[in-house]
């Protein structure tokens, strides 16, 4: 009985020994790559803990000229899912695509399926200029806007994304899908709010053109009834020519424009010249298209500097 014993002892022993490794080396969270902050926000929103979501933009880049470097293709290839905005926003990504193996690393256009505004810049009583998200994408982009890629300043336009963006982790990782699902309708409703702040506190705006440097701000207007004027394009690369700027500056006078909205982190002499002609006031509209790293540490997060537009924007008057 005693060396019956003793071997149970020594085989419970021995099998104890061989499950341990099984705990050490536990399943690694998804890892998911995403381009600029719009994307981000989302993406980590939804994921929470579930699954390592970082950035490749993440030194405050502008995603409409940012250039692909070798270390860009070899992050996104380590990760099991890549998630971007779309064709018309980042540009490199067509190229980076054709470096990685998309069998191993799975691929989001997050703005896929959604009605996108054409890329005129303007967005007042537009229906008819809305258009679906196609993908006959050529090679060689001239880096023109078909589109407008701004999307995620319409709320609504933008929890659509969010939908995209859980249903690619879900199939990723199905074994979260709860969580995933969870946190998705936390954000939608999140947005869904926002929205109705936006309605609520804009519908009685007594001057509904918006003057902007930057026309990044159609999904804006065109969800909350206002009328965008851009002194220059979609792209923060774009700048007026001497002609342009003057039917701006006699604009701004004719109207009596007191407000020119500019991006804090944007270059806004093209705005202040024109601001002179009718000592107009400049204030500042995020486009978020950048979140500086000063500001994730202060707590700042899509929603925050949303709500600090909508203030801006009830200065317009």
């Amino acid at each position: 009985m005693k060396k019956i014993s003793l071997l149970f002892v020594t085989l419970m022993l021995m099998f104890s020994g061989m499950s341990s490794p099984t705990n050490v080396n536990a399943a690694e969270p998804l890892k998911v790559k995403t381009t600029f902050y719009p994307v981000y926000f989302l993406a980590k929103t939804i994921a929470g803990d579930a699954a390592d979501v970082s950035m490749l933009l993440d030194g405050g880049e502008d995603a409409h000229s940012y250039e692909m470097s070798a270390k860009d293709s070899g992050e996104v290839q380590e990760s099991d899912l890549f998630i971007y905005q779309d064709d018309e926003m980042e540009f490199f990504v067509q190229d980076l695509l054709k470096l990685i193996d998309t069998e191993q690393t799975k691929v989001l256009e997050s703005t896929e399926g959604i009605d996108l505004l054409a890329g005129d810049g303007h967005a007042h009583d537009h229906e008819d200029e809305e258009h679906n998200h196609g993908h006959d994408h050529e090679e060689g982009h001239d880096h023109s806007h078909e589109y407008d890629p701004h999307t995620w300043l319409d709320p609504k336009v933008y929890a659509q994304q969010a939908e995209n963006i859980r249903d690619a982790l879900i199939e990723a990782d199905p074994e979260n899908e709860t969580i995933y699902t969870e946190n998705a309708t936390v954000l939608i409703d999140e947005l869904n709010k926002l929205d109705a702040e936006y309605k609520t506190e804009l519908k009685d705006l007594n001057n509904r053109t918006i003057v902007v440097q930057h026309a990044a701000f159609g999904y804006l207007a065109n969800a909350y009834d206002l009328e965008q004027v851009a002194i220059a394009g979609l792209s923060t690369t774009q700048e007026p020519g001497a002609d342009a700027l003057a039917k701006m500056q006699d604009f701004v006078k004719e109207n009596d424009i007191k407000v020119i909205y500019v991006d804090a982190l944007s270059d806004n002499a093209i705005a202040q010249t024109v601001a002179q002609a009718n000592d107009a006031e400049l204030l500042t509209l995020s486009t978020l298209e950048v979140m500086p790293k000063d500001a994730l540490e202060n707590g700042e997060d899509y929603f925050s500097v949303m709500r600090t537009n909508l203030e801006q924007l009830k200065q317009n008057q």
